[in-house]
């Protein structure tokens, strides 16, 4: 362990000083590629891994979300605390949430990253706490680790700007946690990479199994018949020429929205932009330079839009500025391999969607930048397929046996229950229903439902699972399609609470959702878990499109595994991971589908499900929870 055993400040469980050990051989030579679940103790094992180097190299913490870049700074306080070290650190946001001009202004609605940065550029040299920078003594902030809500109450208390200060830190800082974002788009990785060398830092990427929809998401696009309409109120308040020019071409490209609108058969169909561009072009007699002049002219009009929303007290958003974006990155995109372009059809409105498959090409350059890289993640097996499909070249990877204890835990694979189909038959889901109620009268604990998808869900929901769960004197929580960031919160607190409550919750939510992953339910706030079916993408013509995609880079059985089928039990995984995070905790976890006892799939489970499971016929189900059930109350 070496000097390694100088900066972790717990006593080492099972397995951390071979995890530390390993890093620390091997972050030199390439890539290092870890598996650990929650609860092993992964951020403080990687920091004191690689802080007794961080006199040459900076540490890069990534994360997928703003609100998970605390965890590795909370650690290096306890760091110093515990052992007199005097590292610093700050987890590092976005305009968004460091703006202090955003929040007095208090525009009309919420505002969004985007918002945020137009108002900052907009009105930035009328900023007091801009202004105020002047006078930002960098000593009251370096002192000890700063989590960005300590960085935000400082800088108001001096009515200095949080952003920018947060900026003036980074050079300071032995330990950056900030996004994904700031790693793998290009634009903003620019603003932090000039202040922190990547050259010269070491880079880790937490919940490293998200990296290829961070990376299809932030490259991706998509537009609707709406974005046209409120595109076209916009320009109309415009009275010149050039203004009447890109109305009419907006007027026009809505005409052919109508007609792909009646070529959409199904739910969806691929979509060539350059036949729809040069179908447009022919019938008003331009060509590709005209259309990068409307174009040009459009993006013009909706900045214009943007500042006047501003000064009305507004968001500063334009359907205009998005639609010319939306356009000019099609542009760019139109003959690129891994680019697919897909038009949905939701009722009479048209979707058009822009979506960049190409992860491994697009991340691949950007490791080769960094003096190491550690990838974690408590679902990154197997490996092989992970460093593939991100790109990786040389790394070594290793998969770390989960700290929990297998007397507290207990798990099933259903035979005679599968959501295997087209279609959930109303049988099916009146069996799954009756297995749910067995399962439910054995746990004396909140339980979650997750199914492998919306449609599943409201298949259940018809065959009356709410009626039977509120009959057994349990309070029903819902995650519904499509819900707000504030309805979800209510959703999470209610079913957290109930666990402190007269009654029990049940929460069913689909594994794609919000609460299978990311959400943390200690104790009886999550103790026995049920999943409906196995997640697979619906074979949408998007489907198709990723998995043709994938068959050309790696070969046909290759392609399908990475791309349909360790996705689809990784979301399994994730959410089976929802009720152990700690050793204490307690489990009993109903793997609802027989297809789960295919070698295939079942390789692919958390080593706690595998090494706990029993197979059990579906209509006995009850009987076998109530012999069993008390392992679990």
């Amino acid at each position: 362990m070496g000097r390694v055993k100088h900066f972790f400040p717990y006593r080492p469980r099972e397995g951390q000083k071979e995890f530390m050990d390993l890093i620390s051989q091997d972050i030199g030579k390439g890539a290092v590629c870890l598996n650990a679940s929650t609860g092993f103790g992964k951020t403080p094992a990687i920091l004191a891994a690689l802080l007794p180097r961080v006199r040459k190299h900076k540490i890069i913490w990534t994360v997928r979300t703003g609100n998970e870049t605390d965890r590795p700074i909370e650690e290096l306080k306890i760091i110093n605390d515990k052992l007199g070290k005097k590292f610093f650190g700050l987890s590092y946001r976005g305009k968004k949430d460091m703006c202090l001009l955003a929040r007095d202004v208090r525009l009309e609605g919420e505002m969004n990253y985007q918002d945020v940065s137009f108002l900052c550029e907009s009105r930035r040299n009328g900023c007091d706490y801009y202004r105020g920078l002047g006078s930002l003594d960098v000593e009251d902030f370096i002192d000890n680790p700063k989590l960005y809500s300590e960085i935000l109450d400082l800088c108001r208390e001096r009515s200095v700007c949080p952003y920018f200060t947060q900026r003036e830190l980074l050079p300071y800082a032995d330990v950056v946690s900030l996004s994904y974002n700031y790693i793998i788009h290009e634009g903003m990785s620019w603003s932090v990479r000039r202040l922190v060398p990547f050259e010269a830092s070491f880079l880790v990427v937490d919940e490293a199994h998200n990296l290829q929809s961070a990376c299809g998401n932030l490259n991706s696009d998509r537009i609707t018949l709406g974005t046209l309409t409120y595109a076209l109120r916009e320009i109309q308040s415009f009275d010149t020429f050039e203004a009447r020019r890109v109305e009419n071409f907006i007027n026009r490209l809505r005409d052919e929205f109508y007609r792909v609108i009646k070529e959409v058969a199904g739910e969806d169909m691929e979509f060539n932009p350059k036949e729809f561009l040069n179908g447009l072009l022919r019938k008003i007699g331009a060509n590709m330079a005209v259309l990068r002049d409307v174009l040009g002219a459009m993006n013009s009009y909706g900045v214009r839009v943007r500042r006047s929303q501003l000064d009305e007290g507004k968001n500063p958003r334009s359907s205009l500025f998005h639609l010319s974006n939306f356009w000019l990155a099609a542009l760019e995109n139109i003959d690129v391999k891994g680019v697919a372009f897909i038009a949905s059809r939701e009722r009479e409105n048209l979707v058009l969607e822009m979506w960049d498959m190409r992860a491994a090409e697009i991340l691949k350059n950007k490791w080769q930048g960094f003096h190491g890289c550690v990838f974690c993640s408590g679902t990154l097996n197997p490996v092989q397929a992970f460093a593939e499909t991100i790109g990786l070249g040389k790394y070594s990877g290793e998969s770390f046996h989960s700290p929990f204890d297998n007397s507290k835990i207990t798990a099933y694979i259903t035979k005679g229950l599968t959501t295997k189909g087209e279609e959930l038959s109303e049988k099916m889901a009146k069996s799954y229903v009756d297995g749910i109620e067995g399962f439910i009268e054995t746990v004396d604990a909140n339980i979650a439902i997750f199914t492998s998808s919306y449609r599943i869900q409201n298949n259940l929901l018809a065959a009356g699972m709410r009626e039977m769960v509120e009959g057994k004197g349990r309070v029903f929580f819902v995650e519904v399609e499509g819900m707000s960031g504030d309805s979800s919160r209510e959703v999470l607190d209610g079913f957290k609470d109930a666990a402190r409550g007269e009654k029990w919750g049940v929460l069913c939510a689909p594994c794609t959702g919000r609460f299978a992953e990311g959400a943390d339910f200690p104790g009886r706030e999550l103790e026995g878990i049920f999943l409906v079916g196995i997640p697979f993408d619906r074979m949408s013509i998007k489907t198709k499109l990723y998995l043709k995609y994938y068959e050309n880079l790696y070969g046909k059985n290759k392609g399908t595994y990475y791309a349909y089928v360790v996705p689809a039990l990784r979301r399994a995984s994730q959410s089976l991971g929802r009720a152990l995070r700690s050793k204490q905790d307690k489990g009993i976890f109903v793997l609802g589908d027989e297809r789960y006892s295919e070698n295939r799939f079942q390789q692919l489970l958390p080593d706690f499900i595998r090494e706990n499971l029993q197979t059990v016929e579906a209509p006995i189900l009850g009987s076998v929870f109530k012999n069993k059930s008390s392992k679990h109350n």
